[in-house]
């Protein structure tokens, strides 16, 4: 053989030894990890469910006579004897009229007065861990004279309805 083809093989053999130990030194360097890992964690947990307390309280039926202006009083509260809610709430306030009178309706909340859109008032928020009663009067006013019992024969209802308050953040 002659040392130029000595030489080329010596030379090819050089590069082919560079490039494998290139490869090698690349698949145990290189950030390539062919590992396979299994980590178990036992554990075990209960969930309970935030007590929810929402009560309406006042006499169930309005009497309305056509002479006076009729007060009905009710109270909201977020506790009960078995405890205080676990989470806010919001509340809207509705007064249906069933009857064939014509009624106008004045709604006071803890002494001041309330705005009513279509005898609805807009939502009101009730606390949670901490006892709240919400004072409510509703006053009815008749608007024909003289009365006509047929007119209010019926009732007026009161429909006060919550949803969980989103927490923030």
């Amino acid at each position: 053989m002659d040392i130029k083809k000595k030489k080329r093989i010596k030379t090819i053999v050089t590069i082919l030894i560079f490039i494998i130990l290139l490869l090698l030194f690349w698949i145990v360097i290189g950030g390539r990890s062919f590992a396979k890992y299994k980590n178990e964690i036992h554990s075990s947990h209960t969930a309970e469910i935030a007590k929810t307390v929402f009560i309406v309280d006042g006499a169930q039926n309005i009497q309305i006579d056509g002479k006076e202006d009729t007060i009905y009083a009710f109270e909201i509260k977020n506790f009960d004897e078995t405890g205080v809610n676990q989470v806010g709430l919001n509340y809207d306030i509705a007064i249906v009229n069933h009857s064939e009178a014509d009624l106008e309706f004045e709604l006071m909340k803890n002494g001041e007065l309330i705005e009513l859109n279509e005898d609805t008032t807009n939502l009101f928020y009730l606390g949670s861990y901490e006892r709240q009663i919400d004072k409510y009067e509703l006053k009815i006013k008749y608007h024909h004279q003289p009365t006509i019992i047929s007119d209010i024969e019926g009732n007026v209802q009161i429909k006060a309805q919550a949803t969980q308050a989103q927490k923030d953040g």
